[in-house]
């Protein structure tokens, strides 16, 4: 009964372990993918600039 439960616990604590990382890493593939799209439009208007 006691080892039951710990084994239930344990794996909630696991399962909540994985989805903090999970959204951690979401949260900076989110933020990686914005600064590329704002390094993106920079350089496309300085491409436009320099062709005039």
């Amino acid at each position: 009964m006691v080892k039951q439960k710990v084994k239930r616990q344990m794996s909630k604590q696991q399962k909540f372990a994985q989805r903090r990382r999970l959204q951690k890493g979401e949260a900076n593939l989110i933020t990686k993918e914005r600064r590329e799209n704002m390094q993106n439009i920079k350089w496309s208007l300085e491409a436009a600039n320099f062709w005039g």
